[in-house]
């Protein structure tokens, strides 16, 4: 007489019903992905790169998505990384972070996590110049001007102001023209993230020919003040 046959019950349903785990998700898998001990994170504050070799040790694609940079006594920083990885495969994910842009120059200790795995990492902050002027062009005549400047560093490291720029004026020809000078009254330095307003006093020589347009770019810390002295007529020039 034949016997009926009955189905084994599945992997997980026994599981479930002996008081075991189910099998790992994609996040619980991804954990079991290695990475390279030698990491090294560079670029300025706000554009830190590398890439991160991260091997798939498991029967299944693996999808890393994200990363997060970890700090002594610093609150963690997401990143971006995105991968999948085939099984057995490994991958060179590009890895970004930003950290706030006034972090100064250097090297910091710090650890990458990138597929739920934590390694050390090297962090080096390059330099990075960003003053911004304001007004960044002005019109301009024979003779002295007062002029109100407005500086915001967005960079990392200290910008001195000289007391006293100058610039060659060119009028289109061959040769340059005399120069047009910029005097800071109160010299500073712009710290990074800081927002200064000094006074300063632009002249422009008088032996400018009157017939031509005149531009000079005058260095104002490492940003320019671009000046712009028009045709004039011999009534403006009276005047």
């Amino acid at each position: 007489m034949p016997t009926s046959r009955r189905k084994a019950p599945s992997t997980t349903r026994s599981s479930r019903a002996a008081g075991r785990p189910a099998e790992p998700g994609a996040a619980d898998r991804a954990r079991t992905a290695s990475v390279a001990d030698q990491v090294v994170l560079t670029g300025p504050p706000g554009r830190l790169h590398a890439t991160v070799s991260v091997e798939n040790a498991v029967s299944e694609r693996v999808s890393v998505r994200g990363a997060v940079l970890h700090r002594s006594g610093q609150q963690p920083v997401p990143g971006l990384a995105t991968a999948l990885i085939s099984p057995g495969a490994t991958a060179s994910v590009p890895v970004s972070v930003s950290l706030s842009r006034t972090t100064p120059p250097g090297e910091l200790e710090a650890e990458l996590e990138v597929g739920g795995t934590r390694r050390p990492v090297r962090v080096l902050v390059e330099p990075e110049l960003d003053l911004h002027l304001s007004p960044s062009r002005v019109l301009a005549v024979p003779g002295s001007q007062r002029l109100p400047l407005t500086l915001v560093n967005h960079g990392n490291v200290d910008i001195p102001l000289a007391a006293l720029t100058r610039a060659r004026t060119d009028d289109g020809g061959p040769e340059p023209g005399p120069d047009v000078s910029l005097t800071v009254l109160d010299p500073t330095t712009v710290e990074p993230g800081a927002v200064v307003s000094v006074a300063a006093e632009l002249t422009v020589p008088d032996d400018l020919d009157p017939t031509r347009r005149h531009v000079a770019r005058i260095p104002v810390g490492t940003a320019d003040l671009e000046v712009v002295v028009l045709p004039r007529t011999a009534t403006e020039e009276l005047s």
